[in-house]
């Protein structure tokens, strides 16, 4: 392979990502973890390694037709061990435009991957948007397209700390909440309370066209987002690792609901919620593998995190209109 060089990312201190493959990949992933932090390592942490390859062989090899559109190959191995390794091998895509082929190799298999090896250190690599304040941390689970990135920044551009808008880790370990400081995810909808540059609107229109035009000549609906770090167009204080506090569940629609973690039921309940809207394990189901004794890992780590909260509620997001409706949801 052509002009390969490795980067190494230290995620939090929790886990190390090491990518191997040509500059456009590395600029992707550069653009992706250079700025989470790069605190010293807890032992031992695990290492997942990303090869991007000209060829696989056919032994390992998967093939995935993704959303009907792409044929993907790829080959994971080592899964059961410390270091796991993921080849991946370049698709004719990548030589026009990197970004829709790395979104689907992070997505899809690289963080599904470090979603099991965090897990099975007792670390939660939720899906969620979280924010905090005076080193506490409120976290907002919720699937995709409900409203967490709407939430965080409201509540950052009125005095609370950014964690992140997508994906946080939790360590049942201490009941720490770890920021992810990646690119936000923007859609159209997000233009309705955020002001952004020009080249940043103009990035989301085209992305609109693109996904009208997959739309009308396949059938299929394929979200893409724009990604763009929140210091590129706002005044952002990003938080430090700090101490649950909240948890919130955010819904589309229905009432607001309490649950009693010391009620079996609403635990029960409450942990299925949190499986259903995390997309990583269902990206680690359909293209990796995921075993039984994973999910009752999975199961075990949940629920840790939802003892150090001590309780969890589910909102309504969209009736969430007004950044004071947003701040009250903190103070209830």
């Amino acid at each position: 392979m052509a002009s390969a060089d490795t980067r190494r990312y230290n995620l939090n201190g929790l886990v190390q990502v090491e990518v191997t493959g040509p500059r456009s990949y590395l600029e992707y992933f550069d653009n992706e973890y250079s700025r989470i932090a790069q605190r010293p390592l807890a032992a031992p942490v695990p290492t997942v390694c990303l090869r991007i390859v000209d060829r696989i062989g056919q032994e390992n090899a998967r093939s995935l037709h993704y959303k009907g559109l792409f044929h993907f190959r790829y080959a994971v191995t080592g899964l059961d061990s410390a270091s796991p390794v993921i080849e991946f091998e370049r698709h004719w895509l990548d030589r026009l435009y990197t970004t829709p082929v790395g979104a689907f190799v992070q997505g899809q298999l690289l963080e599904p991957v470090i979603y099991q090896k965090l897990l099975e250190n007792g670390v939660l690599f939720m899906h969620c948007a979280g924010v905090a304040k005076d080193g506490e941390a409120f976290v907002f689970p919720a699937h995709g397209g409900t409203g967490k990135t709407t939430l965080s920044l409201a509540l950052m551009r009125n005095g609370y700390d950014l964690m992140g808008d997508d994906l946080l880790m939790v360590d049942t370990a201490t009941g720490t909440v770890h920021p992810y400081a990646r690119p936000l995810h923007l859609f159209t909808y997000n233009l309705k309370t955020l002001t952004v540059p020009p080249r940043i609107r103009a990035a989301i229109a085209l992305k609109d066209v693109i996904r009208s035009a997959i739309a009308l000549t396949t059938g299929k609906r394929f979200l893409i987002s724009t990604r763009a770090h929140a210091d590129e167009f706002l005044e952002v204080s990003y938080a430090s690792p700090s101490r649950l506090g909240g948890l919130i569940f955010l819904r589309r629609d229905g009432e607001e609901q309490r649950f009693d973690l010391s009620r079996s039921d609403d635990l029960e309940e409450a942990i299925e919620m949190i499986i259903n809207s995390a997309d990583l394990n269902l990206s680690l189901a359909e293209n990796i593998g995921f075993t039984d004794r994973l999910k009752e890992t999975e199961r075990k780590v949940i629920g840790q995190v939802l003892a150090h909260a001590g309780e969890m509620r589910a909102v309504n997001a969209r009736a969430l209109t007004t950044d004071a409706d947003r701040i009250a949801l903190l103070s209830n």
